[in-house]
């Protein structure tokens, strides 16, 4: 009965080794998974500002050439229109046609 005793007693002792061996490599695995997870998740934002940035950059890009076209646009018909000669007598019959 003793040597008995002693087998089971083993089988247990084995058993808590393999338990302690589990919970060491499930620590270890937690430990691996959040390392990895905090550099992805570095690594995401870095990727991501810097999209972010480019994104901005040529929008401000695009915004600065949109000015310039537009006042470039603006001042070519403000030329146009100063460019035109007013002919005050020809306006002045035309209001006199619609007022009588």
């Amino acid at each position: 009965m003793s040597q008995e005793m002693d087998v089971i007693e083993h089988l247990l002792e084995i058993e808590r080794e393999a338990s302690k061996t589990l919970v060491t490599a499930q620590t270890q695995a937690d430990e691996k998974i959040a390392a990895a997870r905090t550099q992805a998740d570095g690594q995401f934002k870095k990727l991501y500002a810097d999209s972010v940035k480019e994104i901005d950059e040529k929008a401000q890009l695009a915004k600065k050439e949109i000015t310039a076209n537009r006042q470039s646009s603006l001042e070519s018909y403000k030329d146009s229109l100063s460019s035109v000669e007013m002919d005050l007598d020809a306006f002045n019959s035309l209001l006199e046609s619609y007022i009588s």
